[in-house]
């Protein structure tokens, strides 16, 4: 793979460079532009371009041919600015006569046949807009093949269904931009996305094209009023100044109702009807001569104080708050467009980011430039996972990341691979994971657990085996083990929909809300038998998303209901630090557990108050009952092979010592059943409402 910049030095020492130069005047701004003909494709790039590199270059790709051009081949044009400051002169002929489009088909061949691109981090970052996938996809190869730019090279800035589709069944979605979940992830690519136009002003560049300046910015702006009075009128003309004919900046159609130059943080219209002609009134006074130095920095000010008074949400201002982060973050990456409208819940998929894996041809795997050892080593077992004359198809390897979890990817506790084979007609994926200890003799005391407790009837995953030993980050070394993915969401993730009656529906479906909580109750017995608790944090490990529910259409309701649940997690079983056979212990640990169920089931009623909190605190309560008795017939059928199970494990794990307890709490759970209903209710009272319900 070769760098941009290399990039750009190849070309200029290999290619034949035209002699002439085309200069334009685009914003305001006087460029220079050079032309390298290499083959059939011909490269324009501005001068001095190649200095610029961490501004974000516009880049455009389109085909000769579409241009009404007789040549085969391709233009590519690397310039500063937005991507007009090339579109323009290209298509009306001004570069070297290349385009020989009539008028009336510009701006149709601009929309649907030129690619739009950026140069963000070295990389070619694809934005598909309005151009068809096929057209995407073919600009895709030439960029990494004929250009070799190679895999890593060229990056789908927006997550287009078919384009991710397609790169999936590469396993290349890696190669798609992600979306990042933590706020510091946010805020990164918030930084990342800032770009310059022609003048000081600041930008969030979208993946759509459209220029964002939020209310901080433009008071950073503002204030050259006072101290850089010719860089603020460069910069209101950049805003809403006319040039070459066409319509201002920040009236300028761009996408869904946004302009080319947009006012972060206000509503749909707001910008048009009042800011935009402040602006406007404020420039056309300056250009007149009407308005002193001092006007200019008052109504600077007061430009700035309208601003803010039109904001949708103060939050919208404050670059600090996170409700500013998240929505700005939405609006550059294009999924404001995705969900608007629709409130979607975020799903737990979400939370996954693509990693370098492999392309499989004919079943055998290519790996990727990136692809770490953990990787391939994934890939590996997999493989080796197939039935006999069974081939991969493709294969994507993912993080699962959280809100702890670094800016570097690639070094998270957990990774998934989610594959095909010729066997199989959908999807199926597993889980891989860094066991929590690297101490000798944790991963048998880990598998032993689990064995334990699935016999027991605790819906654990399947877990299929132990992968070799790699190094660590540290001294030691480092374990891995492979699970299968528990089918379904964690709590907080379940989509809306799923608890309405029909589409588009405002009414929550009051048997689907009492079944989870049932689910719910499911869940809670099976935390509780397991004795789950972290001593850091002093929690039983309930309702952090630990707990999969799982729905399935019900055919006699005709609604999609929830099913199941499972524990997709044996961190903290056997974890209660008290070993004691006491009523004293007994009480102790059932207020504490009882406690955190009761406030994760306040918590799920404030959510859902269309259903009386009585009824989901009895629906509750029946599931942890079922649970509960169902676990416990399992103990007694079963107690012999149960109190003779002692595998060799390392004395410090104290294994037979926490399953004798465990199976002595699990017998006493169910015998004090009834005192269980009474002391929850007690814990769970009347519902209080929650500080967001407060006027």
């Amino acid at each position: 793979m070769a760098s941009f910049r290399e990039f750009l030095c190849s070309v200029k020492a290999s290619a034949c460079r035209r002699s002439e130069t085309v200069e334009t005047a685009s914003m305001g701004v006087k460029r220079v532009f050079e032309a390298y003909d290499l083959g059939e494709d011909t490269f324009i790039f501005e001068r001095g371009v190649s200095r610029t590199l961490s501004g974000r270059p516009s880049v455009l790709v389109v085909e000769k041919r579409i241009l009404g051009a007789s040549q085969r081949g391709r233009v590519m044009t690397v310039t500063t600015g937005n991507h007009a400051v090339a579109a323009m002169p290209l298509l009306d002929g001004r570069f070297w006569k290349l385009s020989k489009l009539p008028s009336e088909r510009k701006s149709d061949v601009m929309t649907n046949s030129v690619i739009c691109a950026n140069v963000v981090r070295g990389c070619v970052e694809i934005s598909q807009r309005e151009v068809s996938t096929a057209a995407v996809l073919k600009c895709d190869e030439w960029l990494r093949h004929t250009l070799d730019l190679g895999l890593e090279g060229v990056v789908m800035a927006e997550r287009n269904v078919s384009v991710l589709d397609h790169l999936r069944k590469l396993g290349q979605e890696w190669r798609v931009k992600p979306l990042a979940w933590s706020e510091a992830e946010i805020r990164a690519a918030l930084a990342s996305s800032k770009k310059r136009i022609s003048t000081k002003l600041v930008y969030f560049h979208s993946a759509i094209g459209v220029h964002f300046i939020t209310l901080p910015e433009f008071r950073r702006f503002a204030a050259l009023a006072e101290t850089d009075p010719q860089a603020f009128v460069e910069g209101l003309k950049e805003l809403v100044g006319v040039y070459e004919g066409g319509a201002p900046l920040a009236r300028q159609p761009k996408h869904r109702g946004h302009h080319e130059i947009e006012f972060f943080g206000l509503r749909r219209g707001t910008a048009i009807e009042t800011l935009v002609p402040a602006v406007e009134a404020l420039a056309a006074e300056i250009a007149s001569g009407r308005a002193g130095h001092l006007s200019v920095i008052q109504r600077a000010q007061e430009t700035c104080d309208l601003y803010f008074s039109l904001l949708a949400r103060p939050e919208f201002g404050d670059e600090a708050s996170v409700e500013f982060a998240e929505t700005l973050y939405m609006h550059i990456t294009g999924e404001v467009y995705a969900v608007a409208g629709g409130g979607a819940t975020p799903a737990f998929d979400d939370r996954r980011t693509a990693l370098p894996g492999a392309t499989f041809v004919h079943g055998r795997a290519q790996l990727h430039p990136g692809a770490d050892e953990r990787t391939e080593v994934l890939l590996s077992n997999l493989r080796g996972m197939m039935s006999k004359d069974e081939r991969i198809e493709y294969a994507n390897v993912y993080e699962i990341r959280g809100e702890e979890d670094s800016l570097i990817l690639g070094r998270g506790a957990t990774r998934e691979v989610v594959y095909k084979t010729d066997r199989r007609p959908v999807e199926y994926a597993l889980v891989e994971k860094r066991l929590s200890s690297a101490a000798e003799g944790y991963a048998p005391y880990m598998l032993s657990r689990i064995g334990a407790l699935r016999s027991l009837g605790v819906s654990l995953s399947d877990y299929y085996h132990l992968l070799k030993r790699r190094p660590g980050t540290g001294r030691g070394v480092s374990e891995y083990y492979i699970r299968s993915r528990c089918e379904g969401e964690p709590l907080d993730s379940i989509p809306a929909d799923y608890f309405r009656s029909a589409d588009g529906s405002a009414a929550e479906e009051r048997e689907v809300v009492l079944g989870l909580a049932a689910l719910m109750g499911d869940a809670a017995a099976q935390n509780m038998a397991m004795k789950k608790y972290d001593p850091a944090s002093k929690s039983p490990l309930f309702g952090i998303g630990k707990e999969i529910y799982d729905f399935e259409y019900d055919l006699v309701s005709e609604i999609v209901a929830p099913k199941r649940v499972s524990t997709c997690s044996i961190r903290g079983s056997f974890g209660w630090p008290t070993l004691e056979y006491t009523e004293e212990n007994l009480g102790r640990f059932t207020s504490f557990y009882l406690g955190h169920y009761a406030q994760a089931l306040k918590d799920y009623c404030r959510k859902h108050p269309s259903v009386a909190a009585v009824d989901i605190a009895e629906r509750f309560l029946g599931g942890f009952e079922f649970r509960t008795r169902e676990m416990a017939w399992k103990l007694s059928v079963m107690r012999d092979a149960f109190e003779a199970f002692d595998p060799p494990l390392p004395p410090k794990y104290a294994f037979r010592k926490k399953w004798r307890f465990v199976m002595w709490a699990l017998d006493r759970q169910e015998r004090r059943l009834p005192s269980l209903r009474k002391s929850f209710l007690n814990l769970f009272g009347p519902l209080e409402p929650s500080t967001s319900d407060m006027v």
